[in-house]
């Protein structure tokens, strides 16, 4: 019972995270729905990349697209043809495929080539890759904590100043009201 909640969770999370991928990804490459090559391409390539990497049926592969199972299921048996004979179709498939699983994987998600791998060095390596990406990402953080504690510096010096001038206001009112009273 238990891995079988955990089957759907996984599952409902994966969705989610390539759904939101693919939106990400089809407006950073321009990515429509027409059905020019490049366009193709490109969603035949994220077809069989989900199929091989997520536990999803077709059904849910194709609705992130916005297809069918039917289309998903032609572009998984069209992906060796394309990617033995189409140059294009394999670079994007191989950049794909490797920010699909870098993205599965910061997600906690295991794809299920890296489950099924029989290389350990494989996963080690991927592994490592990861291990790269937290402690720049960690880097990042800190940089941008240590920027946040020069903007509060530079906050509490303006306070500090604003705080002299309403001081400075207040004496030049009672000087001004005195000098009135002496009129």
């Amino acid at each position: 019972m238990n891995d079988e909640v955990s089957k759907i969770v996984g599952s409902v999370i994966s969705f989610e995270t390539l759904r939101r991928f693919w939106d990400d990804y089809t407006k950073a490459n321009k990515v429509g729905p027409s059905r020019e090559r490049h366009n193709v391409i490109h969603r035949h390539a994220f077809m069989h990349i989900a199929r091989e990497n997520v536990a999803l049926p077709l059904q849910r592969i194709g609705k992130i697209l916005g297809k069918d199972h039917a289309t998903v299921l032609h572009a998984c048996r069209n992906h060796e043809m394309n990617y033995r004979f189409d140059g294009d179709y394999k670079v994007i498939w191989d950049n794909l495929n490797r920010e699909v699983e870098d993205l599965l994987m910061d997600n906690g998600i295991v794809p299920k080539t890296i489950a099924t791998a029989d290389s350990a060095g494989d996963i080690h390596f991927r592994y490592l890759e990861i291990s790269r990406k937290l402690r720049m990402k960690i880097q990042e953080f800190e940089e941008y904590k240590k920027s946040i504690k020069k903007d509060l510096k530079k906050i509490e010096a303006v306070k500090k100043y604003v705080k002299g001038l309403e001081t400075r206001n207040l004496q030049l009112d009672q000087e001004l009201r005195r000098v009135k009273n002496l009129l």
